[in-house]
């Protein structure tokens, strides 16, 4: 049976009320993060990290992994400029039996990743940093997901589109032509790359409460306790 999802605060360090909106910059070069925080009633600016993404360490969980990834892309933006902003970073790893998949590299290791998923349960973790001024606050949240029986030359296709190799785990939850899960439990979002509802509740924590777009509509596949799922319903309706 799927897990619920699971999300853990891990630092918070920052919470009083802001005077004014400070500028708001995602450090992320993802293209599905880039669309999704797209859903702010707010002006973002988007700032790639460009940080070299360390290996985790051996006896390193998922969770800290990601966290400290998320965190250090949000430092290196911040530094670089943008020390008055509220910076946003993000991480997301693919978990499997406590080892933790990156983005394949190369084919043979896209066919190594999608081959051990394939038919089975796996975890998706994202950490989320948001910080200004030197204070922030940062979370993990855990999704499980079931991959389908995908053939041989379904996943052969798939690698030669080339999409699986800025993803971790080699796919996207998202795909309409692999469509390689066949069950979700948790966050939608947290698998595509990032949990809106965290970066959201994040941000109210240092201190910037935000809103969606009006014109906005959640993901059909999230879930339907989720509190961007219902904040969008009560702007809708």
């Amino acid at each position: 049976m799927l897990a619920r999802q699971h999300t853990a605060v891990r630092v918070t360090r920052y919470n009083r009320r802001m005077v004014s909106e400070p500028n708001i910059v995602l450090a992320s070069e993802s293209l599905r993060r880039r669309e999704i925080i797209q859903a702010l009633d707010s002006a973002v600016e988007i700032v790639p990290s460009r940080i070299d993404e360390r290996p985790a360490s051996p006896d390193e969980q998922a969770e800290d992994y990601v966290v400290s990834i998320a965190t250090d892309k949000a430092r290196a933006v911040a530094a670089n400029g943008h020390l008055r902003a509220l910076v946003i970073g993000a991480d997301t790893s693919v978990v499997l039996e406590g080892k933790i998949l990156g983005k394949p590299v190369d084919d043979a290791e896209a066919q190594a990743m999608l081959t051990a998923l394939r038919g089975r349960s796996h975890r998706v973790v994202t950490g989320v940093t948001v910080s200004r001024e030197g204070a922030g606050a940062s979370s993990v949240t855990s999704s499980e997901v079931a991959m389908r029986e995908y053939s041989e030359d379904e996943m052969e296709a798939y690698i030669e589109s080339g999409e699986p190799f800025d993803k971790a785990g080699g796919y996207a939850i998202q795909d309409p032509v692999f469509a390689p899960v066949s069950a979700l439990s948790g966050c939608y979002l947290n698998v595509v790359g990032l949990p809106l509802c965290e970066v959201i509740r994040l941000m109210s924590e240092v201190g910037v409460d935000v809103t969606l777009k009006p014109e906005w509509r959640v993901p059909e596949r999230c879930p339907s306790n989720c509190p961007v799922r219902v904040a969008n319903e009560v702007a809708v309706a």
